[in-house]
């Protein structure tokens, strides 16, 4: 009874991949909710296109107004591998939950109309606390800053702005 019922659902995904893969895909993918839903079971062989460009949040600061401001980096590195991060890996999920963030980032920008500003919109808001929230571990007193959305190429040199804020002062932090 259960290799049948093991047999049936190996039956079943093959039915729906080879039943998803005749849609008409587009260079967006394809624009039926329900099945972007069922996108997870179907398996992606993108792994195998060559690498291209990627998108990354940047940020220069300075404690006063008399310094100069350092130079672009990155705002989150990827950490390096330990034991521990098998099990635990806050930093890595932190990343990843950044690099998710800047892909809908990217997307609001290329959606956005201009009856408002950008820096109103709630993407662009949690952008810049994210970014004040990493800072705010570096720097304990008063600072400024300013950070960038860009295109970097496979070895990390920036290629385009996409998107360059304006300079924000954050206060000192009482915790």
């Amino acid at each position: 009874m259960n290799t049948l019922i093991i047999i049936l659902c190996v039956l079943l995904y093959f039915v729906l991949l080879v039943a998803f893969s005749l849609f008409k895909k587009t260079s967006q993918g394809i624009e039926n909710k329900y099945i972007n839903l069922i996108k997870p079971l179907i398996p992606s062989w993108k792994f195998y296109d060559d690498f291209e460009e990627t998108r990354l949040l940047f940020f220069r600061s300075k404690i006063s107004d008399e310094e100069t401001f350092s130079e672009w980096a990155p705002l989150y590195q990827t950490p390096t591998p330990t034991l521990p991060a098998l099990f635990i890996n806050n930093q890595g999920n932190l990343i990843l939950a950044a690099q998710s963030h800047i892909q809908t980032l990217i997307h609001d920008i290329c959606e956005h109309n201009d009856e408002t500003a950008f820096q109103d919109t709630l993407t662009y808001k949690i952008t810049k606390n994210l970014v004040s929230y990493a800072l705010r571990k570096k720097y304990t007193k008063a600072f400024i800053y300013q950070f960038k959305l860009a295109s970097v190429s496979v070895k990390a040199e920036i290629m385009e702005d996409i998107l360059v804020s304006p300079l924000y002062e954050e206060e000192e932090s009482h915790a």
